[in-house]
């Protein structure tokens, strides 16, 4: 009755009432549609990093352009968490570097010939196509932009 009495259940006569004893199932049919809909609605925000296919990849490195490539995959939590990191450096970077994902687990060739061990794996190539940086694991806005000037992308 202690229970109850903190939800504010208890009425006379009434015992070992739950909650969802009382919740409708209409009541819970409108909360689920209404979580539902609140998270299929897309955040507002940057646009996303593009991805890039094995042809595009090959294409972007060495195409005249600094590019920032991260090798990861779509369900890996750290990769998700680079996102804003990546979208940012495509904002102030846009003009002058190209920013792509890049998923290994679609094309794990291509992320052998890479050398790409961990997710996510970020990888910096200068405008003549060669490896100038390599990080491992969510690298964070801060540190990534400092190395980045160490290597003349800014």
């Amino acid at each position: 009755m202690r229970r109850l009495r903190q939800f504010g259940c208890e009425a006379p006569g009434v015992r070992n009432v739950k909650v969802f004893d009382v919740l409708s199932p209409a009541l819970v049919f409108s909360l689920v549609a209404a979580t539902a809909a609140t998270a299929a609605q897309p955040a507002a925000g940057p646009a996303p990093v593009a991805a890039a296919t094995p042809h595009e990849l090959s294409s972007l490195i060495g195409g005249g352009r600094w590019r920032i490539v991260e090798f990861g995959g779509e369900a890996c939590i750290p990769c998700q968490a680079m996102q804003p990191t990546l979208q940012e450096l495509q904002r102030l970077l846009d003009d002058r570097v190209a920013v792509r994902n890049f998923g290994i687990q679609q094309h794990p060739q291509v992320a052998r010939a890479h050398k790409i061990m961990v997710m996510p794996t970020q990888l910096v190539f200068n405008p003549k196509g060669e490896e100038v940086l390599r990080h491992m694991g969510v690298f964070p806005f801060d540190e990534f932009c400092k190395a980045l000037a160490e290597k003349g992308v800014f």
